[in-house]
């Protein structure tokens, strides 16, 4: 590890190695720090979208998510009880498919992608701990791993460290378009599925849950199961029988797990808040969840981050600036507020239509 760095990312998965990868290829010396030992999981969703899968192309880590044996699906299926709808979905640069690559494997290879790009240091197991200021600007930050405690100086530092960010904290970083959690999700993994043709991302909608359910890797299932948050003292009381019990209580779901078993646990969160965070720091900055977030129901969030961890290096290529930081926030603005907005009003129609009527 070098004393100091054009820049340094608090952060290893998603949106944190994207931007190393963007960065590095530009010609930027990046540090690139990650607290959890690589791979690792981290509870989270992972549906990837045509234009994450894009993004994920020109990271070069495409071909390895494929190789996880997450097979592409081409369609998407809405179910209302047994009734169905299934469409093909739109191409995006040439690429028609949803991936559903579990975290383990997805930001272990974009770890990995990092670790050999010229001009990234990348660090598994190693905190932040705080930022370092002069004159009221952030001029690096310290880290700590086993091997002992670091002060390193850099020119703009990231945070990529999701919704919880230490960095943003640290820096003071204000929020708006704050929305107040919609629906809790829990999901496991089944094996012995089956599936009607075409093989599709499935989701069951009733007027107050959902379940989304799509092939990953090794011929499992991911079932996914969200609730509003109102729900969620009692759910969690027994969360993996009441999972079960709800998932089940979707008849096109049931069908498609009929003969199948759970093998893993049941993982889940509470409801999560929507909002932006300032993004335009005297020498810092945030990407992904950091910097923005919205309920899971829309399944942007992994998509989003590698997008706009590829928008952070292109406004940045011309150097550390704060009118780069300008743009950037723009930019990650104006993508992003259709799915924020489509998150707020599929997460909780109630509030939506309780609004809408309070209008009229």
């Amino acid at each position: 590890m070098r004393n100091h760095y054009d820049v340094i990312i608090v952060g290893g998965r998603c949106a944190g190695s994207a931007a190393a990868i963007s960065l590095g290829r530009a010609g930027f010396r990046v540090l690139l720090v990650e607290r959890q030992k690589m791979p690792s999981d981290t509870i989270s969703t992972h549906v990837l979208w045509p234009d994450g899968l894009s993004a994920l192309r020109r990271l070069g880590a495409l071909d390895r998510a494929l190789a996880t044996g997450a097979p592409p699906t081409h369609h998407f299926r809405l179910c209302r009880g047994m009734d169905t709808l299934e469409t093909p979905l739109t191409p995006f640069e040439g690429i028609d498919y949803f991936l559903c690559v579990r975290r383990h494997d997805l930001d272990g290879i974009l770890f990995d992608v990092a670790l050999d790009t010229p001009g990234v240091d990348a660090f598994d197991e190693t905190r932040f701990t705080e930022l370092i200021w002069e004159n009221g600007r952030v001029s690096g930050a310290r880290l700590a791993s086993v091997h002992g405690e670091y002060a390193i100086s850099a020119g703009l530092v990231i945070g990529a460290d999701g919704r919880d960010s230490a960095v943003a904290k640290a820096a003071g970083a204000s929020e708006d378009d704050i929305v107040e959690p919609g629906r809790y999700w829990y999901y496991g993994y089944f094996s012995n599925s089956s599936e009607p043709e075409p093989r599709a991302l499935t989701q069951s909608e009733t007027e107050i849950d959902t379940v989304a359910t799509m092939l990953t890797s090794n011929g499992l299932r991911m079932v996914i199961y969200g609730a509003f948050n109102e729900d969620y003292a009692l759910f969690k009381q027994d969360h993996r029988e009441n999972y079960l019990q709800r998932v089940n209580a979707h008849p096109f779901i049931a069908e498609m797990l009929a003969d199948a078993q759970l093998d893993s646990p049941v993982y889940g969160f509470a409801g999560v808040r929507g909002y932006y965070r300032d993004v335009v720091g005297n020498g810092w900055t945030l990407v992904g969840d950091a910097a923005h977030q919205k309920d899971p129901v829309v399944a942007r969030g992994i998509t989003d981050a590698l997008v706009g961890a590829e928008e952070l290096a292109a406004h940045l290529s011309g150097g550390v600036a704060e009118e780069a930081l300008k743009r950037y926030a723009v930019q990650l603005r104006e993508r992003t507020r259709t799915g924020s907005r489509m998150a707020k009003m599929m997460a909780r129609p109630d509030r939506h239509m309780s609004a809408s009527q309070a209008q009229t």
